[in-house]
């Protein structure tokens, strides 16, 4: 008995929205799971803010603002007038020997705006020269007096030109507890605080500040390093208020060989531990969890295990299944939900090093213990499971390029990072 046309007609529609709905449910898992990435991602960042200091160098305010960041453990960007340097030398090789940022904040300290094209650059010209002779630097970012600048003053300045997203006085002498209460209502990821070493109403608002600051999650670097850390190459002649994260994880993979983690990348890649795809190396992409064992198990040299795992949340294509039991015999890999791998979970930075510390451990990789590790100003953000397998690097000797004021426990670890920390375990003795 032949079937009708409408049911025949029914049943196909019937079979095409099943189609189509299973389609539909793919497509908003895939954008639910690329959505808790990115904003995973985001969320772990740490939160980064540079303190910087106008008009000194002061041989009466400008100890005492390095007193308080001494005591806080924190960095700041010091913004100096070249006329003011003789005499004060002293103070600008304090700053320097404790770890600050030294900037040009030209000659006279007059507004550039109403200076020739040959004024401006003589002014930028004549304070470097003075920074050099005293600091043996070169390259120092540039801040206008009052801010006053213009595309005239942009195209005079044959450096970067730093601004800021956070005014604590506005031009005008107040009082400690306001310039607290201003930075505390403009501040924000990125952001560059304006402060001055030159009265002791700021001096006084810098420890309140940095303590408040610091108990809302924000570490405090110098300019280059919000610029490094956020990814951004800063360039002359531009003008910067804030250095915003846009997308930390893209790379041209033209300029590869001038990554800093490039002689890691090469060594890794020739031996197979860890590699690109079609588009690339990508250094600065996150690292999951898959990428870390399996990297990990390939540079111990692919061993076998009897161990055996719940593989149901790994894909089709369990390319780290073999890597994911190694490391569960092993106790490399520890504190999974309901007994899942979870491949596609991003790792933190201390994760990575509690599992290169475990490998070591299992394995009897040992180092020469040295005098005097390394430490940083975020060490107290390092989470208790993790502090010693931080600390046994660290003694064993190694520290990363990447590491240069702040450690940045919790921040996710990028395959750059993960690749300088293998490679530097493969040189340990047995």
């Amino acid at each position: 008995m032949a079937i009708p046309p409408c049911i025949l007609y029914y049943l196909k529609r019937k079979e095409e929205d099943k189609i189509m709905k299973k389609s539909l449910r793919l497509l908003l898992i895939t954008v639910a799971v690329c959505l808790t990435l990115t904003v995973a991602a985001a969320a772990q960042q740490t939160k980064l803010i540079a303190l910087t200091f106008d008009d000194g160098p002061s041989n009466v305010y400008s100890p005492q603002v390095l007193d308080i960041l001494k005591e806080k453990h924190a960095k700041a960007t010091f913004f100096l007038v070249g006329k003011w340097l003789d005499g004060h030398e002293k103070v600008v090789e304090r700053e320097i020997a404790e770890g600050h940022q030294i900037a040009n904040h030209t000659y006279q300290h007059k507004r550039l705006t109403r200076l020739s094209d040959q004024e401006i650059r003589d002014g930028v010209a004549q304070t470097s020269e003075k920074l050099t002779a005293i600091t043996g630097q070169t390259g120092f970012m540039v801040r206008p007096p009052y801010g006053a600048r213009n595309p005239r003053v942009a195209a005079d300045v044959d450096a970067p030109i730093i601004l800021w997203s956070v005014d604590a006085a506005s031009g005008k002498q107040v009082w400690s507890g306001q310039l607290v209460k201003n930075i505390l209502a403009k501040a924000g990821d990125g952001g560059i605080v304006l402060l001055h070493d030159t009265t002791q109403a700021n001096v006084n608002a810098v420890g309140p500040v940095i303590d408040k600051l610091r108990a809302q999650g924000y570490e405090f670097v110098t300019v280059q390093e919000l610029f490094r850390l956020r990814g951004v190459t800063p360039q002359n002649h531009v003008m910067y208020k804030s250095v915003t994260n846009s997308d930390p994880q893209r790379f041209n993979e033209k300029n590869l060989k001038f990554h800093w983690a490039y002689p890691a990348i090469r060594n890794l890649a020739a031996n197979g531990c860890m590699s690109g795809d079609r588009s690339g190396w990508h250094p600065n992409r996150y690292l999951s969890r898959a990428q870390a064992v399996t990297a990990l198990w390939r540079a111990c040299g692919k061993p076998a295990s009897s161990a055996r795992y719940s593989f149901s949340d790994i894909p089709v294509r369990a390319y780290c299944a073999t890597a994911a039991a190694w490391a569960k015999q092993n106790g490399i890999v520890r504190g999974e939900r309901g007994g899942k791998f979870m491949p596609r979970t991003l790792v933190t930075r201390e994760q990575v090093y509690a599992m290169v510390s475990r490998v070591a451990a299992a394995q009897g990789k040992t180092a020469a213990r040295t005098e005097t590790p390394v430490s940083y100003l975020d060490d107290d953000r390092i989470d208790s499971w993790a502090l010693n397998s931080v600390k046994t690097l660290r003694e064993m000797g190694f520290s990363s390029k990447n590491d240069v004021e702040i450690f940045r426990p919790r921040d996710w670890a990028t395959r750059a990072e993960a690749a300088e920390l293998l490679n530097w375990y493969q040189t340990l003795a047995d």
